[in-house]
């Protein structure tokens, strides 16, 4: 049941998770092969804090962003199974790499995956297409509260559907 939500949030995240390894890694490289410790140590105990804030920060973001699209995970999960594989479903979050992840992830959950990646392409999307569309359009937005509130802290979702039971699961595909 655990092991389940755990491997459904890492594969709807899964882009976000490796960005927050490499950053970890970067910055542990970072502070203990360039001497950056002793610096931080003996003569400059003032700069620790600004020089500490990337280094928790960006890892930080990621993560954030990660839960984020868990909860997107899991409404676009209910919306799939309740309503079956449509369009008009994917459409408001297939504008982003880390929401079409999402997307993928749940749609495997309900054997739907090559009906979203077909979908995708036809949408013109490919794999290296990594940028959210709205950043690439309109870089400006980075400045906005809304768009840092719908990237980072988007609100709980609690599924209606009991998908680690797969008996409940199958009672509820026989009332529909």
């Amino acid at each position: 049941m655990f092991q389940k939500r755990v491997i459904s949030y890492l594969k709807a995240g899964y882009l976000l998770h490796i960005i927050t390894f490499c950053e970890i890694l970067f910055f542990t490289m970072l502070f203990c092969y360039t001497g950056v410790t002793s610096w931080m140590h003996y003569d400059h105990g003032w700069m620790t804090l600004p020089a500490m804030a990337p280094a928790i920060g960006m890892p930080l973001f990621a993560q954030l962003d990660a839960r984020s699209r868990y909860q997107n995970f899991k409404l676009i999960r209910d919306s799939l199974h309740t309503h079956g594989f449509q369009k008009r479903i994917l459409k408001p979050f297939i504008k982003s790499r880390c929401q079409r992840d999402a997307i993928k992830a749940a749609a495997g959950e309900l054997g739907m995956l090559d009906l979203c990646k077909q979908y995708f392409k036809e949408s013109g999307y490919r794999w290296y297409h990594l940028l959210p569309d709205v950043v690439r359009t309109k870089p400006s937005v980075l400045l906005t509260r809304n768009f840092w509130v719908t990237t980072i802290f988007e609100k709980t979702y609690h599924s209606k559907f009991d998908f680690d039971n797969e008996y409940s699961l199958v009672l509820s595909i026989d009332k529909l």
